[in-house]
């Protein structure tokens, strides 16, 4: 399938985190309920090296940047920083150059991929039987820079030079997944979930620049297109989707559930990215314990109802309906088996009859 005739027709996944700690139960739930474009599943509870910060540190750790992995800071004030900072640029060229070898230290962990590995091997032993996708994700610059510090105990992300290795690291990582994912011969989605995105405007966050985030997720894009994947972004809050919109991303992921209205106040703005090829992905599924208050008629009916309000505001329907996938609002890692079950089990029902619809 061409990347850019991606037309998944309410086509459903998961966000990537879930309660297990086995991956094999983990990965039942995962074909059971989105057979159509599994995932890889993200472990948190499994310990720090799988949690959503420490999974994509590896390289770092390996060459001496950032040190303990439950604490994950910049070890900026070691003598030989300099030198271990050439160590990792070297390695970062010789991955961006095409050496195999280079790009698998940007890879996970042994136990950081515990979920992704286990995944890999279910699709070397069993095939890909009904999917048409595989959906892999990573976290987002913002969110990480913003999350491990310096010496300081200062935000990385406003250091430009820390700042700079950590989108190194993640574009590497991001055509690392993608490229281990698309052996087995189907698309590859790959997501970048980056919640601090929202802050974006706020004033709590009024340093950060448009243009430079936009760039920085490019870059991560940019590995991801190399090995002819599908970028995407999942922020799980409201935020100005617009910079979304104008970046290289073609899927937008967002939380339908809770934050409707900042996507309804710019569909204008995703009549055009429609128009573009790109998709907008619900998170219609809430996340937490509103989920056993609701049905899979219920969140039909909502969805319906969201999709007519953007139509009403000029969003063209036949792009939006061809264009839509649909998730839960988040990743379901934090909650107990039974909710993500759950959850998973009304995702499951509301693509089937969406899909029905098309």
């Amino acid at each position: 399938m061409n990347r850019n005739n991606f037309k998944p027709h309410f086509l459903t996944t998961g966000v990537g985190s879930v309660p297990q700690t086995n991956s094999e139960e983990a990965l039942d739930l995962i074909w059971r309920k989105v057979p159509l474009a599994p995932h890889w599943p993200q472990l948190p509870n499994s310990g720090a090296e799988s949690s959503f910060i420490g999974q994509y540190l590896s390289v770092l750790i390996e060459t001496g940047i950032i040190g303990d992995i439950k604490n994950p800071k910049f070890l900026v004030e070691e003598t030989d920083w300099v030198e271990r900072m050439t160590g990792f640029f070297s390695l970062y060229l010789e991955g961006i150059e095409g050496s195999d070898k280079a790009l698998s230290r940007f890879g996970f962990s042994l136990q950081g991929g515990e979920g992704f590995e286990a995944f890999c091997l279910n699709l070397e032993n069993h095939g890909t039987r009904e999917a048409i996708f595989l959906k892999g994700q990573l976290s987002g610059p913002l969110t990480l820079g913003m999350q491990i510090t310096d010496k300081n105990r200062r935000s990385s992300y406003y250091d430009e030079t820390l700042r700079d290795i950590l989108v190194k690291t993640l574009t590497l990582h991001a055509e690392w997944q993608t490229k281990r994912l698309s052996k087995f011969e189907l698309p590859v989605i790959m997501m970048v979930d980056d919640p601090g995105l929202y802050g974006v405007g706020a004033s709590s966050y009024i340093t950060l620049n448009r243009e430079e985030l936009i760039t920085e997720l490019n870059s991560i894009f940019e590995g991801i297109i190399r090995q002819k994947g599908i970028p995407g972004v999942h922020v799980c809050a409201g935020m100005d989707w617009t910079l979304l919109f104008d970046s290289k991303a073609q899927i937008v992921n967002f939380d339908a559930y809770a934050y409707l209205q900042s996507m309804m106040v710019l569909a204008e703005h995703l009549n055009k990215f429609l128009l573009r090829g790109g998709i907008l992905s619900w998170g219609i599924v809430p996340t937490n314990q509103d989920a056993w208050e609701e049905t899979a008629h219920g969140l039909i009916h909502r969805l319906e109802n969201n999709i007519a309000a953007l139509v009403e505001r000029g969003v063209d329907e036949n792009l939006l309906r061809q264009q839509s996938m649909l998730t839960p609002s988040c990743g379901t890692g934090t909650l107990q088996k039974d909710l993500s079950e759950h959850i998973y089990q009304l995702l499951s029902e509301v693509g089937s009859a969406m899909r029905g619809t098309v």
